[in-house]
């Protein structure tokens, strides 16, 4: 008799160990699953974020955006209707920032606002209405308006 109250206490002990190896196992493996659905997802929010705000900078006045050379640096501006000023997007230390500042002063990137991390910013015209922003998230088409209204 004692001899099968030890076959049965073995089985329940071997059982009990499946158990707790399938669980630690299942354990492990979901979190390497939700850490990377994070990871996507962190990427996919940060590539819309980026696009989107190019896109909606852009809208702000369709009439008043072009890209030129300042400070070693490649700047898409928007103009600020009349005023002298605008917002001047451009890369520095591998993020998109922007800052707002008289259209023929120098760039401020330490105060600039950043926008995005990106190793890409270029900037191609397509044809007089039309220019495309690239970034390592994507491309990002602007129309160009003429005149005040749109």
């Amino acid at each position: 008799m004692n001899r099968k109250e030890n076959s049965k206490e073995f089985s329940l002990m071997i059982m009990t160990a499946f158990f707790i190896m399938s669980f630690l196992l299942l354990v492990i493996f979901g979190t390497g699953i939700y850490r990377n659905i994070s990871v996507s997802r962190e990427e996919s929010s940060l590539s819309r974020t980026l696009s989107s705000y190019l896109h909606t900078a852009s809208k702000m006045n369709e009439a008043g955006i072009y890209s030129e050379n300042r400070d070693g640096k490649l700047v898409l501006v928007i103009k600020d209707s009349d005023t002298g000023y605008g917002n001047r997007i451009y890369l520095h230390e591998g993020y998109l920032v922007e800052d707002f500042g008289k259209l023929d002063d120098q760039l401020y990137p330490d105060s600039a606002l950043k926008i995005a991390q990106t190793s890409v910013f270029e900037i191609e015209k397509m044809n007089e209405d039309l220019l495309k922003v690239k970034t390592s998230d994507g491309d990002v088409y602007i129309t160009l308006m003429e005149g005040e209204g749109r």
